[in-house]
């Protein structure tokens, strides 16, 4: 009886430690070892680690943003966890990226995962986070803006950003788009300098939004001739847009669609 109950409690010890997919755990491992082993105040390095993972058919065309930006958004996955990265260009000159790690869903392999992320990542919570290179090249308007940037909301800085989404639209996929939720949080709070500001966002989408605020709202704001002629700078730049209708991608006259947009009930 003895016997039987320590080959009982081996087998069990066993399936608890083969419980998780060893060949998963180990492409992981490969993973983070490779990228923890970069140095992440060298952009240029980061850059050409994802470049170099075509077997992971990594998409390395270049969003358009518009008047010189262009972003690229890359990712590697392993078995448990992929890792992300964002990479944002003026003029084609690498000045930002951010890496946007994961931890695994089983609850069992976390404390493994995060001994081989060591310190390379940071942790809020127990949650890994983000880790963002130059992040205030992208937390400003477009060179263009000459009005006042003091005391900006941080909700407005990081709707500027193209890190609240790019697509312009309402919803795709029976959700709301990302940049329109951010976009419903602060509308009800905004000034028409902010509006003004809002248009001048690296962010292609959020200056989309702005231009169909204003034309909602076109009889509140003073100078409007000038404001007109910006916004016929920026269709110029951007002639379509990528938006969603249903599940499906679809590209639409950008102005156009906004103007549609403008047309529709707040909500």
């Amino acid at each position: 009886m003895r016997d039987l109950l320590i080959i009982a409690t081996f087998v069990l010890a066993s399936c608890k430690t083969f419980a998780f997919n060893p060949f998963w755990t180990h492409t992981d491992k490969k993973l983070i070892t490779a990228v923890t082993n970069l140095d992440k105040n060298n952009p240029k390095e980061i850059e050409q680690y994802f470049k170099t993972q075509r077997i992971q058919k990594c998409n390395i065309t270049k969003e358009n943003l518009g008047f010189g930006w262009t972003m690229w958004t890359p990712g590697i996955g392993g078995g448990y966890i992929s890792i992300s990265a964002k990479f944002f260009y003026y003029n084609d000159n690498l000045v930002s990226y951010s890496l946007t790690p994961e931890l695994p869903e089983e609850k069992g392999l976390q404390k493994r995962y995060r001994k081989w992320y060591g310190d390379y990542f940071a942790y809020s919570k127990s949650e890994i986070q983000t880790l963002c290179f130059n992040q205030s090249a992208i937390l400003q308007p477009l060179i263009q803006y000459s009005g006042a940037i003091k005391n900006i909301p941080e909700k407005i800085v990081h709707y500027m950003t193209p890190n609240s989404g790019t697509m312009y639209g309402y919803a795709g996929g029976g959700v709301i788009m990302l940049n329109r939720k951010t976009f419903l949080e602060i509308k009800d709070s905004l000034t028409n300098d902010q509006v003004i500001l809002l248009m001048y966002s690296i962010n292609p989408a959020s200056r989309l939004t702005a231009i169909e605020y204003y034309w909602k709202h076109k009889d509140s704001f003073s100078n409007s001739a000038a404001i007109d002629k910006w916004i016929e700078q920026i269709f110029e730049q951007m002639p379509t847009v990528k938006s969603m209708s249903g599940c499906f991608s679809i590209i639409e006259d950008t102005k156009s669609f906004v103007y549609m947009h403008s047309l529709m009930a707040d909500k």
